[in-house]
């Protein structure tokens, strides 16, 4: 009789340790949060971001350099998601006012390889902005490169792309040292990045 009344118990605990292992602890119980996770604790190094910009230009996101630069992904063909994140961007980058380009850029980078001349018609779109890029990543292992960026991405069958939205803050040595996610107040978010902008 004893041994039956463990059965339940064990059983939980073998649940309990599964869902632990699952969600990294307890700490993340979306896929969104665990491709946070699952890239490191903050402050870490950002992987690598090699791109090609509206211009036509290949650099790297994540190269050390003399600004602060928030990321986030997007794509062109987004029907939903994207044009709602991009327009809190452009609330962020107005609040940040005169910090735009030398000591904060803003870089939209597309997980869907749209070309520089797309990029370029959104950017126009969005008023030609001083200090937001529009990039395209570039190679063969987009998703695994915003994976170990801290960015979840799922290619569905219909051809649409599931992503996140978070915004990652790279600090001037190419570092992700803040990450905002998408229900945060964009002033607030400019207020954050202006405190460590100066």
């Amino acid at each position: 009789m004893k041994l039956r009344s463990l059965v339940p118990v064990a059983v939980a605990a073998v649940c309990l340790v599964a869902l632990a292992s699952w969600t990294h602890g307890f700490r993340a119980f979306t896929s969104f949060s665990a491709a946070r996770v699952g890239a490191g604790q903050l402050p870490r190094p950002a992987p690598p971001l090699e791109a090609v910009d509206e211009q036509g230009v290949r650099f790297d996101v994540a190269e050390p350099g003399p600004s602060l630069r928030l990321v986030q992904a997007m794509y062109l063909r987004c029907p939903d998601v994207c044009p709602v994140a991009m327009a809190r961007l452009s609330l962020i980058r107005r609040s940040l006012g005169e910090l735009a380009p030398e000591r904060v850029r803003i870089v939209s980078l597309s997980v869907d390889a749209d070309p520089p001349s797309a990029l370029r018609d959104m950017w126009r779109a969005h008023g030609s902005p001083r200090g937001w890029t529009m990039a395209s990543l570039v190679g063969d292992a987009v998703e695994e490169t915003l994976e170990r960026l801290g960015i979840w991405v799922f290619r569905r069958k219909d051809g649409l792309i599931n992503h996140a939205t978070d915004i990652l803050l790279l600090d001037r040595e190419g570092r992700v040292v803040r990450v905002f996610s998408a229900d945060e107040d964009p002033e607030a978010i400019a207020e954050q990045v202006r405190e460590l902008a100066s």
